[in-house]
């Protein structure tokens, strides 16, 4: 079957960011059931294409789901007639993410990232908000407590007014206290920032952050998740999310945080990922002070502030020099890339942007079987 408009079939990655939203409206099925389904080296919409709900139960069954027999129940016996339904309200989810300016990217697009690639436990897809190219640069994540002390405060701040030095985006995670500071520095240094959020994409969280987020896009940065759209928070979320930002980083400063806080978990990341982490101290911090002591343990720089300024800013050049020479030379490849991305190659007039132009116009009208 033809799409209709004479080009064949639309394009793998749109049908399987369907596929994974359709996946996502079924009751029962959660992200550790998608994932396990990516792990196993099924594609979405060949699961999808199962022609009875015993496949489709067995195909869950590999994935390790726990919840067959409440699915069982859900789809009945017309399992066509259920796929049929749950696929228009994925093309319909589709469109809802594509009006706000998100997209999916899967691990297996040129357009993935290539330092979340080298983790070790990757992702197999990221929705994204804004603009993804930034994804691509040198990054330097920043996160700390959601209750900071006055000094907490004080470094959070300082780091914040040395961001323009650095040339490279920032990363935190959208959480009260430090995380949004730095993202609100970030945005008056005119440095692009990426929030990792430990929700689908399509929650609010933490409540009032709206404003926030439309801030980070609008002034370049990207709103990024990995969970499916409508999931909500948990604290495993939020850990898992951690390994996400110090994957992507180049360098990580924990500003203030505790030895079994939520931080913690992202500088052990940042270790096992073999990234450089700085801390900052303040002059009347013993060598005792709580989370010093694990940084030590993790082989971090620790710089004096104030005192050690042009130590710590050497420090950070050092680390990311060498990606800025790359993303210097790759400046014409960036450009390309979020050309394609925000759909402006319409003037090539390509085959995949057709396609995509027929989902766009005639949703409705497309099934699971007009894609490759």
């Amino acid at each position: 079957m033809t799409n209709g408009n004479g080009n064949g079939k639309i394009d793998f990655w749109v049908s399987e960011t369907i596929s994974l939203l359709t996946l996502s409206l079924l009751h029962g099925v959660g992200y550790w059931t998608v994932r396990s389904i990516a792990l196993s080296g099924l594609g979405f919409k060949q699961v999808l294409r199962a022609e009875s709900s015993a496949e489709f139960i067995n195909y869950l069954v590999q994935a390790k789901c726990k919840n067959t027999s409440q699915i069982a129940n859900q789809i009945g016996e017309d399992w066509l007639k259920k796929r049929d339904e749950l696929w228009k309200q994925g093309v319909k989810l589709y469109h809802q993410l594509d009006a706000q300016g998100i997209k999916v990217i899967h691990f297996g697009q040129e357009n993935f990232p290539e330092s979340l690639h080298e983790i070790s436990d990757p992702p197999k897809w990221l929705f994204v908000q804004g603009n993804i190219s930034i994804l691509h640069r040198p990054a330097l994540a920043i996160v700390g407590t959601r209750n900071p002390s006055e000094d907490g405060l004080f470094l959070a701040n300082y780091v914040g007014a040395c961001l323009q030095y650095f040339n490279a985006v920032t990363v935190s995670g959208l959480a009260l206290g430090i995380d949004q500071i730095i993202h609100k520095k970030s945005i008056r240094a005119k440095v692009p920032t990426i929030a990792f959020i430990g929700t689908g994409i399509l929650q609010n969280y933490p409540a009032g952050s709206e404003k926030l987020r439309q801030e980070i896009c609008k002034n370049g940065g990207a709103i990024v998740s990995e969970y499916l759209p409508h999931q909500s928070y948990s604290a495993e979320n939020f850990v898992h999310r951690n390994r996400l930002q110090a994957g992507l980083s180049d360098v990580i400063i924990p500003v203030e945080w505790k030895e079994k806080g939520g931080t913690s978990h992202t500088v052990r990341f940042a270790h096992k990922a073999q990234k450089r982490i700085v801390c900052l101290k303040l002059p009347d911090w013993s060598d005792s002070h709580s989370e010093l002591l694990l940084a030590k343990k993790l082989g971090a720089d620790i710089f004096t502030i104030p005192g050690e300024e042009p130590k710590f800013i050497t420090a950070l050049h050092e680390s990311l020099t060498k990606k800025n020479c790359f993303a210097g030379h790759s400046q014409e490849a960036e450009e390309e890339l979020q050309s394609s991305i925000n759909g402006q190659e319409a003037k090539n007039e390509t085959p995949e942007f057709k396609n995509k132009q027929a989902l766009d116009n005639h949703p409705q009208q497309l099934s699971l079987f007009d894609f490759n």
